[in-house]
């Protein structure tokens, strides 16, 4: 089980990791620095203070109701969003009423709002997240 836990992790982080590499000519494994909006930016460490503290659903909740559909910097927000959620533990994600399921969909429902759900479905085979 803690194989195939892992393994579902690795999955979901190259999933991140691929679509940022092919929109935004990024690596999340790499310190790659760019500027980044003010607000975005703020926006993403509020977020992740709630993740931190627990309030998952909140900054899910407050993460879908700000999507913009023409900002690339928070679809990119959005993504790093759901990654963060990814390296959470399966018991941290239950105990706050989340699944490794929802961060899936989550993802998929990012992608599909900024269009790049055929991009995602030509690279990801919908068994291997689930």
């Amino acid at each position: 089980m803690f194989e195939e836990k892992d393994y579902y992790m690795r999955i979901v982080h190259e999933l991140v990791r691929m679509l940022i590499r092919l929109v935004f000519n990024k690596d999340i494994d790499r310190d790659e620095e760019e500027a980044v909006p003010l607000e975005v930016m703020e926006k993403y460490k509020k977020l992740i203070s709630m993740i931190d503290d627990g309030q998952i659903n909140e900054a899910e909740n407050l993460l879908l109701d700000g999507l913009e559909p023409d900002s690339r910097a928070y679809f990119e927000l959005a993504l790093m969003f759901y990654e963060k959620m990814n390296g959470k533990t399966d018991e941290f994600l239950e105990e706050h009423d989340y699944s490794r399921e929802e961060v899936t969909d989550g993802i998929k429902y990012v992608v599909d709002f900024y269009g790049y759900g055929s991009l995602m479905d030509a690279f990801v085979d919908e068994n291997a997240l689930g």
